[in-house]
């Protein structure tokens, strides 16, 4: 059975710096559980107190029903795979796996079966009695994937594992990393930097900034409803235009903007009726439509081009709204230039304009 991990109150500080900062987390047996974030936001910290690393100075750390708070790394069952491998240049792959099981003892025939069962699982079987550097990246990062998953693990911990291989191999490596997690059903908690990495395999994410969580969901729920500026932000690209409530009408409330007035259909749940707000709207929510064509009276502007760039499949179009406003938006299987004259019609969803709480 896959087993859950509670965080509660978990704080790191090195001297006067506070590095994680009272952290409550509830991860579900089996989960792939993302912590998502820039350089210093205090993930690899997390990472490191949940392995045993590092010590908090305050808060608690339950593994199902189990407070592993105080234990050692050596007596968490905590399975470790690294950014940079860590494999053994003279030990074999198969050596390499097992090693765990030897430092833990084993029965010799128990750590036959169990090596030969990690290779399986990550399709390595046929190079059990090669050298690491006589593998490619993607299959020395499966080698040390199997090393961790041999010992069985109540949690595995994965530290940006595919930040060393090139772009083509980090597209493959994630599915079939999350494909053997799953497979395996054991909980995994995995530190990365990269948002395609974090939309594209996680359950579960937890977006940080200078170790506070910001926003805790699933991929697409913090993608497309994030609830401040720095998420909207930090996962993928977005448009702010700032504004103030005018009223609501039903499920919908009107925004006057620099744009002109607004209407959004996704709000937080407390919205103050006075004051600024700001809005954010994907460059991709956006769709240029000649004048004219446009049926809708809702979101609907004029806009000019001022630049494109095209990228085969998408088109980056940076335009200009009104006197200042300057807006990006993506236009995928783009129409050739010539069939616009510069000036276009934006229009957008009341749900893609998501009205944030900061």
């Amino acid at each position: 059975m896959s087993t859950p991990i509670s965080l509660r109150n978990l704080t790191k500080r090195f001297g006067s710096t506070t590095a994680v900062n009272g952290i409550d987390l509830d991860v579900a047996g089996g989960d792939l559980f993302f912590l998502l974030g820039p350089s210093g936001c205090g993930k690899t910290t997390l990472l490191r107190m949940i392995a045993g690393f590092t010590q908090p100075t305050d808060g608690s750390m339950v593994f199902g029903d189990r407070s592993v708070t105080n234990l050692p790394p050596n007596k968490r069952n905590c399975g470790m795979v690294f950014q940079g491998y860590a494999l053994w240049p003279h030990m074999t792959v198969e050596q390499n796996v097992m090693f765990g099981l030897d430092v833990r003892k084993q029965p010799a025939d128990e750590k036959r079966k169990r090596v030969a069962e990690a290779l399986d699982i990550v399709q390595m079987s046929q190079y059990a009695s090669r050298k690491p550097n006589e593998l490619s990246g993607g299959q020395q990062q499966r080698v040390a994937l199997a090393r961790a998953l041999v010992i069985e693990p109540t949690v595995l911990l994965l530290d940006e594992p595919l930040s060393n291989l090139d772009a083509k191999l980090r597209l493959e490596m994630r599915s079939q990393i999350r494909d053997i997690c799953k497979k395996v059903g054991t909980t995994g908690v995995y530190v990365t930097h990269d948002q395609k990495e974090a939309l594209s395999m996680a359950d579960c994410v937890a977006v940080l900034k200078d170790g506070d969580v910001m926003q805790v969901g699933p991929p697409r729920e913090i993608y497309d409803r994030p609830n401040n500026r720095f998420v909207a932000d930090f996962l993928g690209e977005t448009n702010f235009i700032t504004g103030s409530i005018h009223s609501r009408n039903g499920d919908h409330v009107i925004v006057d903007t620099q744009l002109g007035r607004m209407l959004s259909a996704t709000f937080p749940t407390n919205l103050n009726d006075n004051g600024a707000v700001t809005c954010s709207i994907r460059p991709e929510a956006i769709q240029l439509v000649h004048k004219g064509d446009s049926e809708s009276t809702n979101n609907c502007f004029s806009a000019k081009r001022i630049s494109q760039i095209y990228l085969g499949e998408v088109a980056q179009h940076q335009l200009g709204v009104g006197e200042n406003v300057e807006l990006k938006a993506f236009e995928l299987n783009p129409k050739p230039l010539a069939d616009f004259d510069g000036s276009v019609h934006i229009m957008f969803d009341p749900e893609d304009v998501v009205i944030l709480r900061d």
